[in-house]
């Protein structure tokens, strides 16, 4: 019988537990520990992923193809600041780090090798790691609760998601950190009937998480959430690092970073993977010494030959000194929570320490000079808790449990095992009471908000119990709006928003302007977010499909700035206008009718359909309104003949020569409109034909007539040999070649060619 585990799906280390008659973490790797290091890399020789603390302790020879602190990036775009910082700190993150190809700014990628993974993919290297090695322990592993930083948003509880998917994992429930290890903490040392308001400060490698809890007879209430999810060990390392790049700088008169970046490949990452290894062995030294040294003899040279050692003694004082603003950015995160959520400091039972870097002693130090010796709690198990309190959900989520007599799996609801008839009274912590159930009251993370004109207006406040469904009003804006964009916002770090999601959908019906349209947003336990809408006035109702940052939200991105294009554009007809805004009207209806994953190719495809449709607006209308439509079936003919089925071949033929020909009106009408739905199933072509038009453009510069036709020769190149997938990651990957010459490409000069 398949079993549930918990995993602590951490920035630095992650932990798998499993529960049946007791709780225990399950060890792995090839040396059975029980941190498994959240670390990815690829094997150079075998192309194969390598994942754990075999990896990292190997930095010098997987480097720069090794991934550490990927949970970061997860949800996170390449726009954000954080991302750049950890972009430009190659001697913490040598891994390459970029946009991911077909997405927006919201998304962001690893390279590898020369190859994007999205942060998804890594993750699920790791988690499929953790399934194994449980699954070897424990037999056929199909679920499992995953713990989450309690301020992850709903963009980032979607990454994680995929990546369980990616895994093979089905997820019971997304678990915030600090519950889980207040679950951890309190099936263990509370009593049935006691109660108890915990403030669970989590102090991981890549997060800082606060949550408090209500907690009583196994009953969990989340009641306030908050942090920083940039903020955590990894902060810590790179502010020792800056100490001995400072010191070795002044002694020296050199920089050290620099010598560092002119080393070659070999020796540079031999050097970085030494210095993480000697920071966190210092880091951890302190926490139970007065001093520590860094040092790394003959490694370093200056353009003269002086070899450059790194040999810094720190001591305890001047370490803590370096890390107290970070202690006091959580003690005013603390405050902050606090105060947010109506709780004084006297309704705290305790301050529960939990994460790697609550270890450190200035923490406790400084956390119990601000709120007492009394409030303070240290986890037994700092590292291992969350995980535990995890496997602990995950365990009462399901039916079954595993006989401690015969290993076979039997009901909760078994007072005697029916494979080997051995009691199960005494497998209760207490010797024969019934075991209370975990219940985990969840609530809302982030306030959300809507985008609007006139200003972003909230929609859902944080701390609403989940799952959680409301209904608001909104007005059309203009008389027939046919369109409808919708932006959904949370808030961020520091007062800011954070786009989490877009979609639109349409209007079939013409509607006055402020008509009535009622939205309904809900949020599941996990909160995952799903929107629709109804028009008040005929009582339909329309999925939207929101786009998360790949290529969906590309997409999207395309349609949004598209219409803002032709509907600015003054040198555009109304009857342009309207002829665009069907098409555009046509392929929202197909998004919201179909159920495209997140990366799937038919966004791409939509994309260039909106492109061809922006193109055509553009088309003068004393050129002819169809004429576009003409040129594109011979362009189609004489280029992509022999990838045009026959039947469409000779239809495009029929239909061009009677759109040519034909003297009467309506027959041409209708052959130009037949012909124009033909061509669209061959879109891809089409697209393919605009970056020769950039080659061949006089206003290109040579530079980028050289990109678009080496693009062009490669797409047609993947054509011949039938590799659709590459054709579209060659169109993605080389958009920037179509845009840079603005958005309407004048088709029309495929005539001269």
């Amino acid at each position: 019988m398949a079993k549930a585990i918990g995993i602590d799906l951490g920035t630095t280390n992650s932990v798998v537990a499993f529960k049946d008659t007791s709780v225990r973490t399950i060890t792995t790797g090839p040396d059975n520990e029980d941190l498994c290091r959240s670390c990815v890399a690829i094997d150079k020789k075998s192309g194969e992923f390598v994942v754990g603390n075999s990896p990292y302790n190997s930095w010098k020879k997987y480097a720069p193809n090794i991934v550490v602190s990927v949970k970061r990036l997860m949800g996170a775009g390449i726009s954000d600041e954080q991302v750049q910082k950890m972009k430009a700190q190659k001697s913490l993150y040598p891994y390459g780090i970029d946009k991911l190809a077909g997405g927006t700014d919201e998304s962001v990628a690893v390279i590898l090798n020369g190859k994007q993974y999205t942060p998804e993919q890594i993750s699920a290297q790791i988690l499929r790691q953790l399934k194994e090695d449980a699954s070897v322990k424990l037999g056929e592993i199909t679920h499992a609760v995953i713990t989450v930083p309690a301020y992850f948003n709903e963009k980032q509880k979607t990454a994680t998601r995929k990546a369980a998917e990616l895994a093979g994992l089905k997820v019971q429930r997304l678990l915030a950190e600090p519950t889980a290890a207040a679950i951890s903490y309190g099936v263990d040392k509370m009593e049935k009937d006691e109660e108890k308001v915990f403030l669970v400060y989590d102090f991981g490698g890549g997060t800082f998480d606060l949550s408090i809890l209500v907690a009583s007879g196994g009953n969990f209430i989340e009641s306030g959430t908050g942090g920083d999810r940039w903020l955590g060990g990894d902060d810590i390392d790179k502010t020792l690092m800056n100490y001995i790049f400072e010191h070795t700088n002044k002694e020296n008169e050199v920089n050290v970073q620099d010598l560092i970046d002119a080393l070659d490949d070999r020796k540079r990452f031999a050097f970085q993977g030494e210095l993480k290894k000697q920071i966190e062995g210092a880091k951890k030294q302190l926490s139970n010494s007065k001093a520590a040294s860094i040092e790394i003899f003959g490694e370093l040279e200056t353009e003269d030959g002086d070899i450059i050692d790194i040999d810094v003694s720190i001591t305890r004082d001047d370490f803590e000194n370096l890390i107290r603003p970070l202690i006091q950015r959580t003690i005013e995160l603390v405050d902050e929570l606090l105060d947010k959520t109506g709780y004084p400091i006297e309704t705290i039972d305790n301050i529960l320490l939990v994460g790697g870097s609550s270890c450190i002693p200035l923490v406790r130090k400084m956390l119990v000079a601000k709120y007492g010796e009394e409030k303070i709690l240290s986890s037994e198990k700092p590292m291992l808790a969350i995980a535990e309190g995890a496997a602990i959900l995950a365990h009462a989520l399901s039916d079954e449990f595993e006989c401690p007599a015969c290993g076979k799996m039997v009901s909760k609801d078994s007072a005697t095992c029916p494979h080997c008839g051995a009691p199960l009274d005494g497998t209760t912590s207490d010797g024969g009471d019934e075991e209370p159930p975990i219940l985990v009251t969840y609530t809302t993370k982030h306030n959300y908000y809507i985008q609007l004109e006139s200003g972003n207006q909230k929609i859902i406040d944080a701390n609403e119990l989940l799952p959680f469904e409301v209904n608001k009003k909104f007005k059309t804006s203009v008389d027939n709006q046919k369109i409808v964009e919708l932006v959904i916002l949370s808030d961020a770090e520091g007062g800011a928003y954070e786009k989490i999601a877009s979609g639109f959908f349409t209007i079939s019906d013409n509607l006055p302007v402020d008509s009535n349209l009622t939205f309904t947003f809900s949020l599941t336990e996990s909160e995952e977010l799903s929107a629709k809408v109804k028009i008040d006035q005929t009582g339909k109702t329309t999925n939207i499909v929101l786009g998360r940052g790949n290529k969906d939200s590309k997409c999207l991105g395309t349609i949004s700035n598209s219409i803002q294009d032709i509907l600015r554009d003054s040198s555009v007809s109304d009857s342009k206008k309207a002829e665009y805004m069907s098409k555009v009207q046509e392929n929202i209806d197909r998004i919201s009718k179909s159920n495209f994953k997140e990366d799937a190719s038919e966004w791409q495809d939509i994309e260039n359909k909106i492109n061809l449709a922006q193109n055509h607006a553009h088309v003068p209308d004393e050129e002819g309104d169809n004429s576009v439509s003409l040129i594109i079936g011979k362009i189609l003919l004489g280029t992509f003949d022999r990838y045009i089925s026959t039947e469409d071949e000779n239809e495009m033929k029929s239909l061009i020569t009677k759109a040519e020909s034909s003297s009467n009106p309506m027959e041409k009408v209708v052959s130009l409109k037949k012909l124009e739905s033909l061509t669209e199933k061959y879109s891809l072509f089409t697209t393919i034909f605009m970056f020769k038009l950039v080659a061949m453009n006089d206003s290109a510069s040579p530079s980028l007539a050289a990109r678009a036709d080496k693009a062009y020769n490669d797409m047609m190149n993947a054509l011949n040999r039938h590799d659709i997938d590459t054709v579209r990651d060659l169109i993605s990957s080389n958009q920037s070649i179509l845009s840079s010459l603005g958005t309407s490409i004048d088709i029309k000069t495929a005539i001269k060619g």
